[in-house]
């Protein structure tokens, strides 16, 4: 076969699990997915004000020192201002490190302050940089924290294990390290394991990881955690209308795949759709279809091994 038909017919393959390399699509199907989920953004909000205090509790303190906090993938600093709430109901002198590779989100977190007088006592540190960059650049950087948190963030990340390593090895003795992430317990999941069978042989995608993969590093580093569980269901009844923009888009977002609809094979496609309707994944209810994307939080405490 001539290098050009090669080409071509590679650039004809639908690019199954690329959605992440697609930025503009996925910030059109991610905005979609949430205004279609049960809340889920609501309900993080809700446990980590509820929760928050406890952990704060939780971390040991030296006297006269400030509680340091690392915003691991931030976004707009929504999560994180409820965080830095509950630390400054308790510590005075508070030190927070944001790490954001956008821009845009960097810059709504700053607006974010601007309307709050308790958060402006905080002392920042922005880094725009992905997790790579900035671990890269810090290295050596002796600075540890008393939470580190990174809500969401894993999906995409290159090296799971080194990212988790990583942010460990920064959380200071008597701190925690809090991740939220999709269950390994959800029609997502499922669908996750589903959709393997369609990626290119050998291709490991990363937005399909679960807590499963976290637990598994996790376990293999011999650390201590615990867990907790955000039950979320999202209504993708317009996935099933024809024509629907709004179904194309949940559609796209589900399966990480850009423009779904138009690229994959209609027999794959029906394979697919079927599943995502079917019990592994989501039930029908009230007239609608109800999809399983429970998250769930796991909270590492740092033991004060010094090793890690």
């Amino acid at each position: 076969m001539e290098e050009d038909e090669i080409e071509e017919q590679q650039a004809s393959q639908p690019n199954i699990g690329g959605l992440h390399n697609d930025a503009e699509r996925y910030l059109e199907a991610y905005q979609v997915f949430l205004e279609k989920c049960e809340s889920e953004e609501e309900m993080t909000k809700r446990w980590l004000q509820d929760e928050g205090p406890g952990l704060v509790a939780r971390c040991k303190v030296p006297a006269k020192t400030a509680f340091n906090v690392l915003g691991m993938g931030s976004g707009a600093g929504h999560f994180d201002a409820i965080i830095l709430h509950a630390v400054l109901d308790k510590y005075d002198q508070v030190f927070c490190r944001v790490v954001e590779p956008r821009e845009e989100d960097i810059d709504q977190f700053k607006h974010l302050l601007e309307d709050d007088e308790q958060l402006k006592t905080v002392a920042f540190e922005w880094h725009q940089q992905t997790d790579e960059e900035y671990f890269e650049q810090t290295f050596n950087d002796d600075t540890k924290f008393h939470i580190v948190h990174a809500i969401q963030l894993l999906y995409y990340v290159d090296d799971l294990a080194g990212c988790i390593k990583h942010m460990y090895r920064q959380v200071a003795e008597g701190g925690l390290l809090v991740i939220i992430h999709l269950s390994d317990q959800t029609g997502c999941s499922n669908l996750m394991k589903k959709m393997n069978k369609f990626l290119p042989d050998g291709d490991e995608q990363t937005p399909y990881r679960t807590t499963a993969h976290i637990k598994e590093v996790l376990d293999k580093l011999q650390l201590q955690y615990t867990t907790d569980r955000l039950n979320v269901n999202t209504d993708i009844t317009e996935c099933f209308v024809p024509g629907s923009e709004t179904g194309i888009l949940l559609l796209d977002f589900l399966t990480h795949t850009p423009h779904f609809t138009d690229t994959v094979d209609p027999e794959d496609q029906r394979e697919i759709t079927d599943y995502i309707r079917g019990p592994d994944c989501s039930v029908e209810q009230d007239g609608k279809i109800l999809f399983n994307n429970s998250s769930e939080i796991i909270v590492i405490p740092k033991l004060g091994d010094a090793s890690n």
